[in-house]
């Protein structure tokens, strides 16, 4: 890739996407690529004459110290950057090799500026909703990029509390292996938030857990998750969602005033579009509802200003009040003769077309 894109090294937004799009299954990878890379490491790259122990050094503890990586993941993503993008594709002369195990420059101290470790630095309490501790806080002076950890002391962490981080800085939330649940209202308002990563562990996503977190443009859902709660991604500035088929239920207003929303596809998994899950997605021009869809709520997709068409299958007995008013004006609904669909589109003078 860095040989194939060389020029996008020097532009974070291009950069970002590549990996993220090259390296689509290994989230824990691409973390380490871009936390290293958003700390400057491929322009000092640049500048060296010899990547040797002495130039790695700072890295690896500036990861360790600032965002709690463990020894082993710093020293492989240094020694990858170094050796892989220094070396191999800018010909620098280079004493560092990929190191699998952890092998790389030596840091004795795993102690942070302030005399903590990073794991010091969280607070909790016990868990309401499981066997383990939850996340209530982060004391860190660094907290655009909080890296939760997954252990304090000898007990497991969960779980990110209600409203632990509501209103906060925070840019960039990572969840180690382990975590379940995200809390209610846990990281709503964050207006800066744009990066999440969440482990195949979690489980439950609660009530308004991002809600209008603007700058989320995309969030990639654990494949193990079972439930997401009401307006868990209200007013985000999401512009698709992919609902894993593990999901058997979502609550109302999921998606509602999502304005850069443009497509989204229900999976089978989800037998009803929820109340208000789309109402005031301006953006919204593509929906897929599968064959077995059973019903559509109550203003499902009020306001969609920008929805001209949309295929609903026989399968749907049921579609609430105004649960299309305010789509384009141009709006059809394609439908079989005799189906449900058809009969709402005469009784609500909705125009529709016979397939």
């Amino acid at each position: 890739m860095l040989r194939q894109y060389e020029n996008s090294i020097d532009d974070k937004r291009q950069f970002t996407a590549l990996v993220k799009d090259i390296f689509p299954e290994e989230a824990k990878n691409i973390n380490l690529i871009l936390m290293a890379y958003n700390m400057g490491i491929a322009q000092d790259i640049q500048k060296a004459n010899l990547l040797n122990n002495t130039f790695a050094f700072r890295y690896v503890k500036q990861l360790m110290d600032d965002y709690g990586i463990s020894r082993v993941n710093a020293d492989w993503i240094v020694s990858v950057w170094c050796s892989c993008y220094g070396n191999k594709v800018l010909g620098k002369a280079c004493d560092i090799s990929v190191q699998k195990q952890g092998g790389g420059p030596a840091i004795k101290d795993n102690k942070s500026s302030s005399g903590k470790s990073y794991g010091e630095l969280f607070v909790y309490e016990k868990s309401r909703r499981g066997n383990g501790l939850a996340v209530i806080g982060f004391r860190g002076d660094k907290n655009q990029t909080i890296i939760f950890q997954n252990r304090s002391g000898n007990e497991n962490v969960i779980e990110i509390a209600d409203n632990s981080f509501s209103k906060s800085s925070i840019e960039e939330a990572i969840l180690t292996e382990g975590f379940k649940y995200i809390g209610l209202n846990a990281f709503a308002d964050c207006e800066k938030l744009h990066q999440v990563v969440l482990p195949v562990s979690v489980e439950e996503i609660e009530n308004s857990a991002f809600e209008n977190c603007e700058s989320l443009k995309s969030i990639s859902l654990p494949i193990l998750l079972k439930t997401i709660g009401d307006a868990a991604f209200k007013g985000t500035g999401l512009r698709t969602l992919d609902i894993p088929k593990s999901v058997f239920w979502i609550g109302d207003e999921l998606l509602a005033g999502c304005k850069s929303l443009e497509h989204i596809k229900i999976p089978d998994n989800i037998a009803r579009i929820t109340d208000r899950m789309f109402m005031n997605c301006s953006g919204l021009k593509k929906v897929e509802l599968h064959e077995s869809l059973n019903a559509i709520g109550e203003r499902a997709f009020f306001g969609c200003s920008n929805l001209d068409f949309i295929i609903i299958p026989d399968s749907v007995q049921q579609i609430g009040q105004d649960a299309f008013t305010g789509t384009d004006d141009m709006f059809i609904v394609q439908c079989s003769f005799g189906s449900f669909a058809e009969q709402y589109c005469r009784k609500n003078k909705i125009k529709y077309q016979l397939v």
